[in-house]
């Protein structure tokens, strides 16, 4: 037996399985080990090299060429010194750097360095230096806009078809909003600027100067990430960047054993002695906590492929390949990158799900597979973006086929109300639901369009009504003392009522964008509004029974107003100043439900047109019921603006450019409600002059209706066209 292949007899012996070499220490034949596995996960972002383990990628990215030409550029340094001791770098040990390190120390023998000594304050200067001017890099434009230049992104799929392919074709973000002062700002510019701080609080500037910047993009594009508040692609490379940071960096202690992978040279021990061949130990390595996950997912996707139901939209066949396909995508790895990537970059948008008590291993497996979709589709990798469509229909089946998405009403109205906190379950299944509406509704090809439209949003709006749309309230939190706060019990009741609030936002996107009639309106919404996010964002129990006590003291007189009863005092002619700045004061969420998913100001406007043709419901009276909603909606949103939108409890970030880990804490799309009421002004003036033309009593054929309703003449469209020409139309209008 060769000598590399025998240990020390005094000590135990560690053989492997395949090979049967022996090492002295496990760890040693653990880092072995996964030599032997084909899969390299740990892939070189500037030259696509792969590797067994995080370590020796790391090791590699210090020599890889076309990363130090790079460096060279940004940091004018193309090389990178070695840290360890001339004997920790022998005996590939890690080295404290000191003089003499910890190990040296410890031995109490010399400690050397052949190249000169480095200081640990000197090292750590010199890799901040060099992470922040890569980081530096990653974000700027002139990378991603250089022509032929490629960006790839480490993937997490491994396997042959796991090859990245990120920002092949960048394309800038067009400018959201444009008024004086404010040309060429980036995305991030507008994390601290938002429209709640634009015009209305600067002096000569109102409403009526906005643009159509957003709508126009949200209309005309599809996809979630280009037609929301999802960053720029350099953004979400920054997320994925970071994310892969902390899930593989190595730890410090021997605990790096338990790593899967190895490059091809194996690391031995330093001191190699005979010895004779001990008992066959196997490397145990740590379970995943979403391993369980993945395999839930699985068994669940499977069901619904093998078992289709008649019509299931799931046309694939169960297979070994197609199986493999399904652990790859959600492994756990993989789930964690597609969960970061919907709290950074999509949570802000539809903020329903409470992330300071979110338990990934907790949640139900269709929560989690939805939230994935939704994260795959929005990362910088196309690959993922790819191969999340192909999970589409089968998370769809999954979800409304639940039990909890399928059970009988709670209660009946002679039964006592639902208590959220025990039936987190079904208020879970009801959040997948409306996540997958939304994935298929901008992701999804035109028949998972129709079908979600027409189909499966009627269910989830049954289901919603099944749960009581009057149980979405919070208690009287300022009779009961703080340490008897229940935050879980809190944190269920305000997901519940975010839930229904953008479940109705979302019936509301259906009638502005597609011409479809509601299937919800506002004498149901008996439910509270939304609370502050400095509240729904809150870390612990007690900071948000703090943040809960100062919230009732602030908005004493309209606390427990209920949806209804917000938008029937927007109808009034007039809001008193006082009551007016405590509308203001709820927030851009709630200002949003009423200017964009509210029957009076903008759906009933649309009920209107949408019964045009029956000219008898079309009079003033309805009209000015809806001019004075948008007029106290205007005068809210200026002292909002102008008072409450750059500090909390609404706005929470205190940094210019939020960093990925605070990301999620932004307002999202509806900072630009103004654009909304902007739309909802001009259709209300437009139906005006259409009720004041002289009927058509003897003259107007089947061919002659369109003419009486110039507005939106087609109905149930998957394409958002007319609404996007009708824009295109007013700013025409507002150019000449």
């Amino acid at each position: 037996m060769a000598s590399g292949d025998i240990t020390n007899a005094s000590g135990p012996s560690y053989s492997c399985s395949i090979c049967f070499r022996n090492y002295k220490r496990r760890e040693h034949l653990q880092r072995h080990v996964a030599s032997h596995n084909p899969l390299r996960p740990y892939r070189c972002e500037w030259c696509n090299s792969s590797y067994h383990r995080a370590d020796v990628l790391k090791r590699h990215s210090q020599i890889c060429p076309p990363k130090a030409v790079i460096d060279g550029a940004l940091v004018g340094s193309s090389t990178r010194r070695r840290k360890a001791c001339d004997r920790c770098a022998r005996q590939k040990k890690a080295c404290s750097t000191g003089q003499p390190c910890e190990n040296c120390r410890r031995k109490s023998v010399g400690c050397y360095y052949s190249f000169g000594v480095e200081t640990a304050e000197e090292r750590m200067d010199e890799e901040n230096a060099s992470c922040q001017s890569h980081v530096e890099f990653l974000a700027s434009s002139e990378m991603l806009d250089h022509p032929g230049r490629h960006v790839t992104m480490p993937s997490l799929n491994s396997g042959v078809h796991s090859l990245p392919t990120v920002l092949e074709s960048y394309v800038p973000e067009p400018e959201f909003l444009e008024y004086p002062g404010t040309k060429n700002l980036g995305w991030l510019d507008f994390f601290s600027l938002a429209t709640e701080s634009l015009p209305s609080n600067k002096p000569g500037i109102q409403l009526e100067n906005y643009s159509f910047h957003f709508l126009d993009r949200f209309t005309s594009r599809s996809g979630l990430a280009d037609s929301f508040d999802c960053g720029t692609p350099a953004q979400r490379v920054q997320v994925v960047s970071a994310f892969l940071e902390a899930e593989f960096e190595p730890p410090a202690t021997s605990s790096a054993a338990f790593e899967m992978g190895s490059d091809h040279q194996d690391l031995v021990e330093s001191d190699p002695a005979s010895a004779s061949p001990s008992l066959l130990i196997q490397p145990q390595v740590p379970r995943d906590p979403l391993i369980i996950k993945t395999h839930q997912i699985l068994l669940l996707v499977q069901e619904v492929v093998t078992m289709k139901p008649r019509n299931s939209c799931v046309k694939m066949e169960w297979s070994a390949i197609l199986e493999q396909r399904c652990l790859q995508f959600f492994s756990p790895p993989n789930l964690r990158k597609f969960l970061t990537l919907y709290w950074e970059i999509w949570h802000p948008n539809v903020n329903i799900i409470h992330r300071p008590s979110f338990n990934s291993e907790s949640s139900k497996s269709i929560l989690i597979a939805g939230m994935a979709l939704i994260g795959a589709s929005l990362s910088p990798d196309a690959t993922d973006n790819e191969n999340s469509k192909s999970w589409f229909n089968c998370v769809e089946e999954m979800v409304f086929t639940d039990d909890d998405f399928c059970s009988d009403p709670f209660f009946t109205s002679d039964s006592t109300t639902l208590s959220p906190v025990t039936n987190m379950r079904k208020i879970q299944a009801l959040q997948a639901g409306y996540i997958v509406c939304l994935y298929q509704n901008w992701e999804g090809t035109d028949a998972s369009k129709r079908r979600i439209r027409r189909y499966r949003f009627s269910t989830l709006v049954s289901v919603a009504r099944d749960i009581g749309i009057t149980t979405a309230r919070h208690l009287n939190y300022g009779s009961a003392p703080q340490y008897e706060f229940d935050w879980k019990d809190f944190a269920a009741r305000e997901q519940l009522i975010r839930t229904f609030l953008w479940i109705y936002l979302l019936d509301q996107a259906f009638v502005i964008f597609n011409n479809l009639p509601p299937r919800m309106v506002i004498k149901e919404m008996d439910m509270h509004m939304a609370w502050p996010e400095a509240i729904f964002q809150a870390a612990t129990s007690a900071e948000c029974a703090q943040e809960v006590q100062k919230w009732l003291l602030r908005c004493a007189p309209i606390c427990n107003i209920t949806t209804r009863e917000t938008v029937e005092s927007f109808c009034k002619s007039s809001l008193g100043p006082n009551i007016r700045r405590c509308f203001a004061d709820m927030g851009p969420l709630n200002l949003f439900v009423i200017v964009s998913g509210t029957e009076v100001p903008w759906a009933a406007f649309h009920t209107l047109v949408f019964q045009q043709q029956n000219s008898s419901l079309c009079n003033a009276g309805q009209l000015q019921a809806i001019r004075y909603a948008l007029h106290n909606w205007k005068l809210a949103w200026e002292t909002y603006s102008s008072e409450f939108s750059s500090s909390p409890p609404h706005d929470l970030l205190n940094e210019v450019e939020p960093s990925p880990g605070n990301m999620w804490r932004r307002i999202g799309f509806m900072r630009h409600s103004p654009e909304y009421w902007l739309l909802a002004s001009l259709l209300v003036s437009r139906l005006s002059h259409n009720i004041d033309r002289p009927p058509m009593f003897n003259t107007s054929t089947a061919n002659d209706s369109a003419s009486l309703d110039p507005i939106l003449n087609k109905y149930d469209q998957t394409s958002m066209r007319q609404v996007n020409d009708l824009i295109a139309e007013f700013q025409n209008i507002r150019l000449n």
